[in-house]
């Protein structure tokens, strides 16, 4: 079991002043994480994929830059850096309007349709008449919860 170290208030104290002495960092030799750099290259990587290249292509073409990193996390952070653009969630669709979370709602991540389905709702769905059954509430803990009694 690893010990915990332990420092002097002096130590402490040595190196909040070093810390506060220290010059402002150049933005140019500032890190940038990939999630954060793909905001800004998100419209480059979509232009090189426009021409034709794959994102393991791409990620090829960051290694003699010193960049080292891999089409799924080029992949990942397009997606990430899309959702917080308000640019959608990465893939070009929206959330359904039918239907919110309950974190919305203001209680826990359980997704609950705004109106409860019906039995005789159907729908087309590749040339197939399907009939909807209402979606089971699922608590927290991953069961469904279901009523006490039937005829509620």
């Amino acid at each position: 079991m690893p010990v915990a170290r332990v420092y002097t208030k002096s130590q402490w104290e040595a190196f909040a002043c070093a810390l506060d002495v220290l010059p402002e960092k150049p933005e140019a030799e500032r890190g940038v994480t990939v999630r954060d750099a793909m905001k800004d290259m998100r419209a480059h990587v979509r232009a090189a994929q426009a021409k034709g290249y794959t994102l393991e292509q791409i990620a090829e073409q960051a290694k003699p830059h010193g960049i080292d990193i891999t089409a799924g996390t080029i992949r990942y952070a397009l997606r990430a850096a899309g959702k917080g653009s308000g640019a959608g969630n990465g893939n070009g669709t929206r959330p359904s309007s039918g239907a919110r979370t309950a974190r919305q709602a203001g209680g826990a991540a359980v997704r609950q349709p705004d109106a409860p389905a019906r039995k005789d709702q159907v729908r087309k769905d590749g040339g197939k008449t399907v009939t909807r059954q209402p979606m089971p509430v699922q608590g927290t803990l991953g069961f469904a919860i279901r009523p006490d009694t039937d005829d509620l």
